[in-house]
């Protein structure tokens, strides 16, 4: 049974000898643990290089691998706090941070793959199977972590990393392995399968982390743990509805494809399929439990009691978990340049005098397609820009064009380069001042006409958290007062809040 994996070669002559022994290994972990995060997280992955390089027994390799496990998670878990929350385009060093963790999810997938050829070569091997399965089990979860780096950075994993998962995945199915538990000692108690961890990896991608903020990225990250026990993963059979189901094949490089998107004849040989409508369903019932308790204006929901709190993600989740609506406009190739404003301080401003509004705070993109609700953006000039998904921004296409009003709704880095997907939210805003009853300090906001073709009520926009629905909130445009009942939370992403208003007083100057 060949297996053809993407491994470090090994360097003979290298003059560098690994440390292996147990007590050695276990002093420079410990060692490392009270250097600075960036220090130690590079004296591991010289470590590890080293390891994956030399020529070891399969048992020696495992033994030491498994010793070093810990502090590498505990290492990642410390250079994510860097480069998990920084803005985008990422300063020098969180792109350092970032590029050291990957390396080392890489190393350590490196380490485990050459074991499992090694014990693939063994004639005699009388815990064959435990160790298949630990050793397959650990790849994948270096892989699933590595492709979470990636997402971290809006950065998409590569080839290889997708063509190792499926290979190796694959391997355990042939050996009959993938529902083997493997218990777990250095970060929990829990016991795992190859499965489990296989879903976990494929939920991560299919949850679309290039449309979630930085913040919501960790928490799915971690919420995919208790979900993957919903889905189910099957050979290739009937299929009486495709929602909710996604095609892997595992002789491909390529990440899960909605079904109903597939274009190629499934092969039944070595393509599978990842149902997660329970999963989805299961996400369904925590939002109810949530919208209840948050309705019955309870006590605060226990931390223990949901692995998860954000009504947004798991709405986010759900739409993709579930039932994924289809695209409701076509989108139409551009080439042309666009003026994009960031950030609600600076859509306040245009939209009170565009002659007034900084120059520097504009930044100048390139249009690649656009649809009536929306474009695709790309720049080059990552010089002074910040952006999230999530974030309100101001586009304009020419001298001529009025500015518009839209939010970042996808976001992909590449080699010098970002390209956004914006969400248009309204053709026009008036800029105003807003004075919250539960504070003191007054706010930008934007208030939004009704669009009546679309069904869409007036609104006002503030930063997140600001407001609050069922409140009476005061807002001011020049020397003119009005006071407003905030209604309904239309919508809500990391930066802002829009919510349904109606007019109680108007100009009460």
């Amino acid at each position: 049974m060949s297996l053809s994996i993407n491994l470090a070669p090994l360097e003979f002559e290298s003059a560098a000898f690994a440390e292996t022994r147990p007590q050695k290994v276990l002093e420079f972990t410990k060692s490392i643990g009270h250097m600075e995060t960036f220090l130690a997280a590079s004296r591991l992955l010289e470590e590890l290089k080293i390891l994956n390089r030399q020529k070891l027994d399969a048992d020696t390799r495992i033994q030491t691998l498994e010793l070093y496990r810990k502090i590498t998670h505990e290492l990642g878990h410390d250079l994510e706090e860097v480069y998990g929350n920084a803005a985008v385009p990422m300063p020098d060093d969180a792109k350092n941070y970032a590029a050291l963790a990957e390396a080392i999810w890489l190393e350590t997938g490196y380490g485990y793959k050459r074991a499992l050829l090694d014990l693939k070569q063994k004639l005699i091997n009388f815990q064959e199977n435990k160790q298949h399965s630990l050793v397959m089990l650990r790849i994948i979860e270096a892989l699933k972590n590595e492709a979470l780096v990636n997402y971290l950075c809006y950065t998409l994993p590569s080839d290889a990393l997708w063509s190792d998962l499926h290979k190796v995945y694959f391997h355990a199915l042939q050996l009959g392995l993938e529902d083997t538990e493997v218990a777990e000692h250095a970060i929990g108690a829990n016991s795992k399968t190859i499965n489990l961890v296989y879903i976990q990896a494929l939920l991560m991608n299919i949850a679309n982390p290039q449309r979630l903020s930085k913040t919501n990225i960790r928490k799915m990250s971690h919420y995919v743990g208790s979900l993957a026990k919903f889905a189910e993963l099957r050979g290739m059979g009937v299929i009486e509805k495709p929602m909710g189901v996604f095609l892997i094949e595992l002789d491909s490089k390529k990440p899960p494809v909605p079904y109903l998107k597939n274009r190629n004849t499934p092969s039944i040989e070595t393509d599978i399929l990842l149902v997660t409508v329970e999963v989805a369903r299961h996400i369904h019932q925590q939002l109810t439990y949530i919208q209840e308790a948050k309705a019955q204006n309870s006590e605060p929901l226990p931390t223990a009691a949901l692995e998860i709190v954000d009504e947004e993600l798991l709405k986010h989740l759900i739409k993709y978990f579930g039932v994924a609506t289809a695209r409701a406009f076509a989108r139409l190739e551009k080439k042309q340049a666009a003026e994009l404003s960031i950030g609600l301080e600076a859509a306040s401003i245009l939209f009170r005098s565009a002659k007034r509004a900084k120059e520097e705070a504009r930044s100048y993109w390139e249009v690649i397609n656009t649809s009536p609700d929306g474009y695709a953006l790309k720049t080059t000039n990552l010089q002074d820009i910040k952006i999230a998904v999530g974030e309100l921004v101001s586009i304009k296409e020419s001298e001529v064009s009025p500015w518009v009003l839209g939010y970042v709704v996808w976001l992909i880095t590449k080699s010098q380069q970002i390209e956004v997907g914006i969400k248009l939210l309204s053709p026009s805003a008036e800029s105003v001042t807003v004075k919250s009853p539960t504070n003191n300090i007054v706010s930008n906001a934007l208030l939004l006409p009704a669009i009546k073709a679309l069904n869409r009520p007036v609104s006002i926009i503030t930063d997140c958290d600001y407001l609050s629905e069922d409140s009476i909130a005061e807002i001011k445009e020049g020397n003119k007062k009005s006071k407003l009942k905030i209604n309904q939370l239309l919508e809500r992403s990391a930066c802002f809040d829009r919510f349904e208003y109606s007019l109680i007083h108007d100009d009460l100057s």
